[in-house]
């Protein structure tokens, strides 16, 4: 294990998968500007430990009876959660006889807060949704607090996921339709990527060559959006010139319906977004009775 920082703050990520080590990734971005914490990542795969102690400034555990070992001397004032729903009820519970009553942050899918606060009622809970841009620093995440969370933690959560990306806040009863949109979004727009690549290939561009100019022209489209505040039409009536390429482009998808597709995708991840909530609910319910 690193050696400890006397006097700091002790942060518990819990998961070490992608988001998790986003999240990390965040907050030692603050520590380097002088919000200095002490980092304990839980998590069981001794491959994914040794790596994060390669990288320095963190200790690691494999389970969370080490992190209660670890908080009778050290308590956590905040524990970023980023495991399976399915594993959250029984670690929770384990977590009871900690004294200490953290700040959680949750990024599980489909977990409400409702769920969480049942399971740890005496700690505060700000629950978040997010994509794996993160690992770039292009994230998009957004926020809604519990009951008990206070502007102080909602203030520090945004803080590390703006080193990430961008921040929104949002009712957590638009959590489904953001995770449609925002969370699962990247995986419709890599097969939009791939479809305007495979185009380039059957047109004669190398493949490589296809993906550069289909990523290269998302990203600079979203960034016209973002940083000019652009409704998609205005933006798409600018290109649009008359009896131009792009018109004709978007005359043809109309014909094929992709627009319609695309709300359609969109419906439908927000019903399975709603059915995972239910299901963790239910469960979590049973298992409580």
């Amino acid at each position: 294990m690193s050696q400890s920082l006397a006097g700091a703050d002790v942060c518990w990520v819990i998961g070490a998968g992608r988001m998790g080590q986003a999240f990390l990734s965040g907050f030692r971005k603050l520590g380097r500007q002088g919000e200095s914490a002490r980092t304990v990542v839980c998590d069981p795969d001794p491959g994914v430990r040794e790596r994060l102690l390669r990288e320095g400034n963190v200790e690691t555990v494999g389970g969370v009876s080490d992190l209660l070992r670890l908080g009778e001397t050290a308590p956590p004032s905040l524990v970023f959660w980023a495991v399976k729903p399915s594993l959250f009820l029984g670690l929770a519970t384990s977590l009871r006889k900690m004294e200490a009553r953290p700040l959680g942050v949750s990024v599980m899918a489909g977990t409400p807060l409702d769920l969480l606060e049942e399971a740890l009622p005496d700690w505060r809970w700000i629950r978040t949704m997010s994509n794996l841009a993160l690992t770039r620093g292009e994230g998009m995440t957004v926020v809604a607090p519990g009951a008990r969370a206070n502007s102080d933690d909602l203030s520090r959560v945004s803080r590390i996921f703006l080193e990430l990306g961008r921040v929104m806040m949002l009712p957590e009863k638009d959590f489904d339709v953001a995770t449609a949109l925002a969370g699962s979004g990247p995986g419709l727009m890599a097969m939009v990527l791939e479809s305007l690549a495979d185009a380039g290939v059957r047109h004669g561009l190398k493949r490589e060559d296809a993906i550069f100019l289909s990523a290269q022209m998302l990203k600079g489209t979203a960034s016209l959006i973002l940083d000019e505040g652009l409704d998609p039409s205005e933006l798409r009536k600018r290109v649009a010139s008359p009896a131009g390429t792009t018109i004709e482009g978007v005359v043809a998808l109309e014909e094929r319906g992709v627009r319609g597709a695309f709300i359609h995708a969109i419906s439908r991840m927000v019903e399975r977004s709603k059915n995972m909530s239910s299901t963790i609910s239910r469960e979590g319910s049973d298992s409580r009775h």
